[in-house]
């Protein structure tokens, strides 16, 4: 039994497109993160504010590359 269909290669791209996005805003805040609890020994994000940005980043960024490719396919 399936519980998943085959991602097709435009959804797989997309995927790949919002991952890498993802990570790079995980990098992003860890920095800001760091750098502000060096200089004001504060850190103004929580590391659940951080983790829930990443994944809605990612998951968000490869909706819309999804969305943006059915409506092109459709025209």
């Amino acid at each position: 039994m399936k519980f998943f269909r085959k991602m097709a290669k435009v959804e797989q791209n997309n995927w790949r497109k919002g991952a890498i996005l993802g990570f790079y805003t995980y990098m992003l805040l860890l920095f800001i993160n760091y750098v502000s609890s060096l200089i004001f020994e504060s850190e103004p994000l929580t590391s659940g504010v951080i983790f829930w940005t990443g994944l809605l980043v990612a998951f968000g960024y490869e909706f819309i590359l999804n969305f943006n490719s059915r409506i092109k396919a459709k025209n």
